[in-house]
Parts: structure tokens; sequence; C-alpha cells
């Protein structure tokens, strides 16, 4: 049986609505920077069990109300999968970095990849399931625009009011796991996928 060598990373970016506040004073993810994991295949137990990294991320959200506080101040929270399609990267598959030797199996696909989204209060409705994206621009929502505002402190699916990952930690704190199930039928290289968090404030 041939051996393959294959490394894939997931580059997670953390960005942030930027537009302006109407009905909240402040709305971030914090830290807003660039986490990078790297997922080595080079056993067979990888390509057959997957390669989990718990913890690869931590979303933490901080929403504040304005000075006289706003009952409409509420948001929502997104991850989008970007596989840099000007270089030429079909829809589908992660972008290529390198490919060692001259194989003609084909490269990962964008569903090899699953995420976890997880925290103490099971505040998003996904929580600890495993989701998979399918192509290039694909959103999941973590927390979904537009839903009736709920309150902080209340332990709930959907918590969106304003509230810090400091107060309200089981809630406003978001761990975030991958698992990469890539298979034997992959081109043997380095391949990578940009993952990104956008907290919003609801219109």
């Amino acid at each position: 049986m041939k051996r393959f060598l294959t490394s894939a990373f997931a580059l997670l970016a953390f960005t942030f609505g930027s537009s302006a506040q109407i009905h909240c004073g402040t709305v971030e993810l914090v830290p807003n920077t660039t986490t990078n994991a790297l997922a080595t295949f080079n056993n067979f137990s990888y390509y057959e069990a997957g390669y989990t990294i718990n913890s690869v991320a931590r979303v933490r959200v901080r929403v504040t109300d304005q000075a006289i506080p706003d009952p409409l101040c509420s948001w929502s929270l997104i991850m989008s999968v970007e596989n840099n399609p000007i270089a030429g990267t079909p829809a589908n598959e992660w972008e290529e970095l390198a490919t060692y030797g001259s194989g003609s199996a084909a490269n990962p696909t964008i569903d090899m990849l699953q995420i976890r989204v997880r925290n103490a209060c099971a505040t998003s409705p996904i929580n600890g399931v495993f989701q998979n994206f399918t192509n290039h621009g694909d959103v999941i929502d973590i927390i979904s625009p537009l839903l009736p505002v709920t309150p902080a402190g209340s332990c709930v699916t959907n918590v969106n009011g304003p509230g810090d990952y400091i107060s309200n930690y089981d809630e406003y704190n978001f761990d975030i796991d991958v698992r990469i199930n890539p298979g034997f039928a992959v081109n043997p290289g380095i391949f990578q996928l940009n993952i990104k968090f956008r907290l919003e404030e609801n219109p």
C-alpha cells in the first residue's frame, strides 16, 4: 500500500462588522486577531479517523448598549469559509499551496473540514455538533441574524442581547473545534482554508 504524507492547515481569521452602530454602543470580537492551525497527516490513523483539534480558536463576544439603553440592541454571529477562488481554486476544494510528487488523486474538498462550536450554556442552536461547509462562501449561523432579543444572564439558546465574555462567560465565549477527515484519495501536499467569524449588530 502506498504511503502518503499530506499536510493541511486551516487559517482562522476573526473579523467583525465595521458598519456604524445604530442600536448598540460597541460590537466586537476579542481578540480580533488571526489564529493559524496546522494539521499534519503522517500516519494512517489520521486518514481513517480524522485529525481533531479541540479549542483551536476561542471567539469572545463583547456587546455594550448605548448610554441611554436601546431595547433593540442585539447581535448575530456567523462563520464562513473562503478558499481563494481568485487563484483559480474550484469552489468546493481547499486552496492548493504545494503538492508532493506527481499523483493523480484529487485535492481535498471543503466538506472534509468539520467545525464544532460550543459553550457552557449551549447558546448556539448548533452547539456541540460538527458542521460542514460545502463551497467557498458558505455561511453557518452560530447566532442567527434578526432573532428577537434574548437578554444575557438567561443561559439559554440564542442569547443575543448586550453582554460580554467576562460578565457572561458561559454565554459569550465560544470554543471552536475542527476535525479534518480527508480519507485516502487525496493528493499529498499543503492546502489552506480561511474560516471567518463575523459579529454584527442586528439592524
